[in-house]
């Protein structure tokens, strides 16, 4: 491309990006006049689409800030209403308007953790995500291979029917052998004895997840005990009853020894041949758990009530009872990876990457399975990615493909090739992914910027009107503000 043409389309690009702030300026104002004409009229719903519509558009006027948070309090709590809390609590400008947000949303806390008072709902979350399925019935099938007695199968369904008639009717199983959600297996394995005061690791539960979607859970029951005897079908019951829970996507445990999912079970525990009992803290934390919205499911058919924040505090909240708990686990099991998982992610949330990299690295030394040395080296990529050492990053990432070949390992090789500036091995990468999922916004947004800084705007449009012309809803997105006018 000659030189006048992109200094000629630079200019335009100016002149444009001009026009717009003042357009998006004066339609902000008049989309917050219409919030305050509807709020005078109580006509709340059209009075938050339309304050919503301005706050977009990046009104920060301190006035119309306060007036918007005293809709979302005084309005029905919807979700939506919670999530536009929640943003103007969080943003950057600290001012009355976000005060008032984060105060009423401590009192929500409050008041949930008042209506259920007996839980352990703060351990829910998965990487800080909570995760659980979003559809009806949930579909699991089980692998029974030669060896194992039907008595055990028939003590695994009944860990299913028990927590379904817990859920109030909230949950509902289905056995199925065809795309199930959850796949239950059975291994017979030597157990290594546990020393003093260790856990005794009979099962595990590991999550399938791509692209912030749950594609499957794989739940491990191991047949024997120490000794070598099969475990009794009230033993296996009652491990299946824990791991269960583990399937519904709940993947923390509960301190209290009571619980079905208290963090770690002594032999003498295990070896009981009495079926144990789900407590109130069991059935409230459940109960609770699939009210919250889901950062990551297969679908959202459900109808939630709350999102994760007033529920179990923000970030920082979150990331403490995380590591407190990998901590204690450690303790418990320090043979088990699990628990050194765990503990990287909080270490790498606050930035402590020598010693996630130290956790995860313990953590692939004791991996005794493809699916948590998968997970461990995805998550060895994350940390040498955001600590820019970006050979280590691709080593791990190559290893993780050796194992098996996923959506996010090329999303992660792509950040690699962006941040040692190989835009093309980038571009390389999105336009795989691009193929694959066509309708990603993620996918089209960062292709569609790598191809403007190599002045290829013509491949650029391409990939957005393509997109937008599947996707019209989508014109307006903020994400695409940069771009507009390769859009007309």
């Amino acid at each position: 491309m000659k030189i006048w043409v992109k200094i000629l389309f630079f200019a335009l690009i100016l002149v444009s990006a001009a026009i717009s702030v003042l357009f998006y300026m004066n339609r902000a104002n008049v989309y917050a006049a219409l919030g305050e004409y509807y709020t005078k009229r109580d006509n709340y719903s059209s009075a938050q689409h339309y304050y919503e519509k301005s706050f977009l558009l990046g009104n920060q006027d301190r006035g119309f800030r306060e007036k918007y948070v005293n809709l979302l309090i005084n309005s029905p709590l919807t979700i939506e209403a919670q999530e536009r809390l929640v943003n103007i609590a969080e943003d950057s400008k600290k001012d009355s308007a976000s005060e008032s947000a984060k105060y009423f949303l401590y009192n929500l806390k409050r008041e949930i953790h008042n209506k259920y008072p007996d839980n352990y709902i703060q351990q829910a979350p998965y990487n800080e995500k909570i995760v659980h399925w979003g559809k009806l019935p949930i579909t699991y099938t089980i692998k029974q291979p030669k060896g194992v007695p039907h008595e055990l199968v028939t003590a695994v369904n009944d860990a299913f029917d028990t927590w379904e008639r817990a859920s109030s009717a909230r949950i509902r199983f289905e056995r199925t052998a065809i795309n199930p959600d959850i796949v239950v297996s059975f291994t017979n394995y030597t157990i290594k004895k546990p020393k003093e005061g260790e856990k005794y690791v009979v099962a595990y539960t590991v999550p399938s997840i791509s692209s912030n979607k749950l594609n499957r859970m794989d739940m491990v029951l191991n047949i024997s005990n120490i000794d070598g005897k099969l475990f009794t079908p009230n033993q296996i019951y009652n491990t299946a009853l824990h791991e269960v829970f583990h399937t519904l996507g709940f993947m923390g445990h509960s301190f209290d020894k009571e619980n079905v999912m208290y963090l770690a079970q002594t032999t003498d525990m295990l070896n009981e041949d009495e079926r144990r009992n789900l407590t109130e803290a069991d059935k409230s934390t459940l109960e609770l758990f699939y009210k919250i919205k889901p950062d990551i499911t297969n679908a959202n058919e459900f109808r939630y009530e709350y999102i994760p924040y007033p529920v179990i505090g923000d970030n920082a909240d979150v990331n403490y009872a995380k590591a407190d708990e990998a901590k204690k686990y450690i303790r418990k099991a320090p043979r088990v990876p699990s628990g050194y998982i765990d503990l990287a992610q909080t270490q790498i949330n606050q930035k402590d990457f020598l010693g996630a990299m130290d956790s995860l690295k313990k953590a692939l030394f004791l991996s005794n399975n493809d699916e948590t040395k998968f997970l461990v080296l995805y998550n060895l990529a994350v940390t040498c990615l955001l600590d820019k050492d970006y050979i280590l990053a691709e080593f791990y990432v190559k290893k993780a493909m050796e194992i098996k070949d996923e959506d996010d390992l090329h999303v992660l090789s792509a950040q690699i090739y962006t941040g040692t500036k190989d835009n093309n091995g980038a571009i390389k990468e999105y336009s795989y992914l691009l193929a694959k999922n066509p309708d990603n916004i993620d996918y089209v947004s960062n292709l569609a910027n790598l191809y403007l800084k190599q002045y290829d705007y013509i491949k650029a449009r391409k990939i957005l009107k393509a997109y937008i012309r599947r996707n019209p809803q989508e014109k307006n997105n903020p994400r695409f503000r940069p771009c507009k006018l390769l859009l007309f």
